[in-house]
């Protein structure tokens, strides 16, 4: 919540929130005039509520507590103002279960009382309205059956309605007014209030002990429906964590695994911090990808074994789970610099190694259950599996694509690239380049020098190739001594400038190669090279004729006229 709408909190409570008290309190009647025994009867009345607000169910975001019928048998046994005042504690209970500070987060205390201290007193004013009367029941007396609608069908609206502009206007949360969570509500009053109005018939009739023989059932059925819920919220992570296995193993390279991991995990699990880490060696593991709502948390870092709770996890291979930052502060809270409360890791295992960590952080306390837990254990073996079969996968598809010896791309792959350019030129009209040069003379390279000697000229012309081209295109291996260069977006003068920085540097810088036909000495050994280029489409229309036009523009523009030159086909 901003600070300008807390201070609008603070301030409507402290005006609004005596209001509500006294409106109460002028409502009923006194309370000096109660028998002790009465008085008893309103704390056991009391500690009920307190007790069945301690099972809240979650829907969603949302968490419904059954307390209504209690207040509800309450208001009318003893009227609007012990029943306000129950139903405050209640409210206050609940909070407090569900590990909210009272300190830190005074501004939810004060907007929930303040909400259903007047949702209460609005109740109760429609009841007295529609004639309705508080107090048990006589012998012969009717149930007062139209004021109870009212005030229950009150409460429900007013709730639902100041929920929706709390959520909307003061937490800037955007929320429909007709969702999920009202039709579960509407479904757990329905059960719910009989049970209150009953409590309170009963009651009436046989004083304290209807609160035994009403409600601890009462309680025992809130306890079931958040036993039934929280089963079924487990059911319902069970059933997507095993979609989202399924959709890990249909990707077969890592970074998309990583990818699609992150974005499914961070829909059915709070996140505020996302990190997955690969084991390196023995005593170093890296983060190989993060997610992060506040950017700038942690780097792409080496952390090492035993360091922050990822490092312990690694050690000691088992999972932990840390609901507040008092539990963690002391292993790792200068990773997250204060900026979480809740964490969650567990070990990536393959082949019973742990391969990899994966880390969750909510700055909210108590974000993850034990069910969390075991989800993520499940799924962080799903993981380990898919990013080890898509390595192997990416592995052998780069072998494949690769020269063994330069470790260049292969013509198979530059084919392929060269063909994708064609078919793309069609949508962005746009031309590009190809240069295959030739390495002059080279058998003299190896007569002279040896095939092992050659091959490390192969090597080092590769490297330069391909710091010189970068990121501006694609260099391959074209066979033998030959290597070609696929440059997008590239014209004629553009690749002619090029290849001409290209030749310069092969034939100006020398190559240092150990001689391997004498005694392995240290030689400098300068070399020169003849290219060709040619530019797509004018220059040709398909991948073989660029090829083949390139190769004539080497053999008869270059070779032919020299070698140590650049030139461009031109028939």
């Amino acid at each position: 919540m901003e600070k300008t709408m807390r201070l609008y909190v603070i301030a409507g409570w402290l005006v609004l929130y005596p209001i509500a008290i006294y409106i109460a309190y002028q409502s009923s009647g006194s309370l000096a005039n109660l028998s002790t025994t009465r008085l008893i009867d309103i704390v056991i009345f009391g500690a009920l509520a307190v007790v069945v607000s301690m099972f809240p169910i979650k829907v969603l975001d949302s968490n419904i507590s059954l307390i209504q019928g209690i207040s509800l048998a309450v208001f009318l046994s003893y009227g609007l103002f012990v029943s306000f005042f129950i139903t405050q504690l209640s409210v206050i209970a609940l909070f407090l279960i569900l590990k909210k500070s009272l300190i830190k987060e005074y501004y939810r205390y004060l907007a929930m009382t303040l909400m259903f201290g007047w949702i209460t007193v609005s109740s109760g004013y429609v009841f007295q309205l529609l004639g309705g009367d508080t107090g048990p029941l006589g012998k012969g007396e009717a149930f007062p059956l139209l004021p109870t609608i009212g005030y229950i069908v009150t409460y429900f609206i007013l709730n639902h309605i100041l929920l929706y502009l709390i959520s909307n206007y003061l937490y800037k949360m955007k929320s429909a007014f007709i969702d999920r969570d009202m039709w579960w509500d509407i479904a757990s009053e329905i059960v719910v209030l009989p049970v209150g109005i009953l409590l309170f018939m009963m009651y009436s009739q046989y004083d304290r002990s209807a609160i035994f023989y009403v409600g601890f059932p009462f309680l025992s059925l809130s306890i079931i429906i958040n036993l039934y819920h929280s089963s079924q919220q487990v059911n319902v992570l069970l059933q997507k964590s095993s979609e989202i296995g399924q959709q890990l193993t249909e990707h077969l390279k890592v970074n998309d695994i990583l990818d699609v991991f992150i974005e499914k995990m961070i829909t059915i699990m709070k996140a505020d911090y996302v990190f997955i880490f690969d084991t390196e060696n023995g005593e170093y593991f890296k983060t190989i990808r993060k997610y992060e709502k506040e950017p700038g948390i942690i780097p792409f870092i080496r952390l090492k074994r035993h360091e922050g709770v990822s490092g312990r996890v690694w050690s000691t291979g088992r999972s932990v789970r840390y609901s507040t930052a008092k539990q963690w502060g002391e292993i790792s809270n200068r990773y997250f610099q204060g900026k979480a409360q809740s964490i969650m890791s567990v070990p990536m295992i393959r082949n019973q190694q742990i391969v990899g960590i994966i880390t969750f952080a909510s700055k909210d306390k108590w974000a993850y259950q034990k069910h969390h837990l075991m989800i993520m254990e499940i799924l962080a073996n799903y993981l380990a599996v898919a990013i080890d079969n898509a390595k192997n996968y990416e592995s052998t598809k780069l072998k494949s694509e690769q020269c063994p010896l330069t470790g260049l791309y292969n013509y198979r792959y530059f084919e392929n690239v060269l063909s994708g350019m064609f078919q793309q030129y069609d949508y962005l009209r746009r031309q590009f380049s190809i240069i295959l040069l030739d390495i002059d003379h080279f058998k003299r390279v190896n007569d002279t020098y040896g095939h092992q000697s050659g091959n490390e000229v192969l090597c080092q012309l590769a490297e330069r190739l391909e710091s010189t081209i970068g990121k501006k295109g694609t260099v391959a291996r074209y066979g033998g001594e030959e290597f070609i260069i696929l440059l997008p977006e590239t014209g004629s003068t553009e690749c002619f400038e090029m290849a001409e920085r290209l030749r310069f540097i092969i034939s100006n810088q020398a190559f240092r190669i150990k001689n391997d036909l004498t005694d392995k000495t240290d030689t400098s050994l300068f070399i020169t090279a003849s290219i060709g280029i040619a530019t797509a489409p004018d220059q040709g229309e398909d991948a073989l004729t660029l090829i083949r036009n390139a190769d004539r523009a080497m053999y008869t523009g270059a070779k032919q006229q020299g070698r140590n030159k650049v030139a461009c086909y031109s028939g």
